[in-house]
């Protein structure tokens, strides 16, 4: 487990290219945080570590947006589910469990039944306006 510090924006984005380096094909990274900690910025520093060239924004209302890097990178995000329910009826395995990176947001909202045993966790817990503790954790 590692807790890193974040002073602003510019960190979080340093911390995302880094967290990138870390990330191989396959691997599924949850994001949890309350509104506005910070999960869209490190995604699209992931993003942009895998070279991704599309613009990168949370798919709210689409639920998964794909973007074409190195690899296939699904940004997933779940603020506007409700139930563990409504997630398992989407049929999202085929994007978590897929060829490319799945990045979920709000993945707390999956479920302790519904969580794969191999992930990466990346907690984030607003300090102050523009102070961030990131703890990153894979669990195996």
């Amino acid at each position: 487990m590692r807790i890193l510090i974040s002073k602003s924006t510019e960190d979080t984005q340093k911390i995302g290219l880094n967290i990138a380096k870390k990330i191989k094909k396959k691997d599924i990274i949850f994001f949890i945080g309350s509104l506005g900690a910070g999960k869209t910025v490190l995604v699209q520093s992931i993003c942009k570590g895998f070279k991704v060239k599309d613009f990168v924004n949370s798919p709210s209302f689409k639920i998964v947006n794909e973007y074409k890097g190195r690899f296939k990178i699904y940004h997933i995000d779940l603020y506007r589910l409700n139930s563990t329910k409504e997630i398992e009826e989407l049929g999202l395995e085929e994007y978590i469990y897929g060829e490319g990176i799945a990045l979920i947001e709000w993945a707390d909202k999956l479920g302790k039944k519904n969580l794969p045993e191999k992930r990466i966790e990346i907690k984030i817990r607003i300090k102050n306006e523009n102070e961030r503790y990131i703890k990153w954790q894979r669990y195996c």
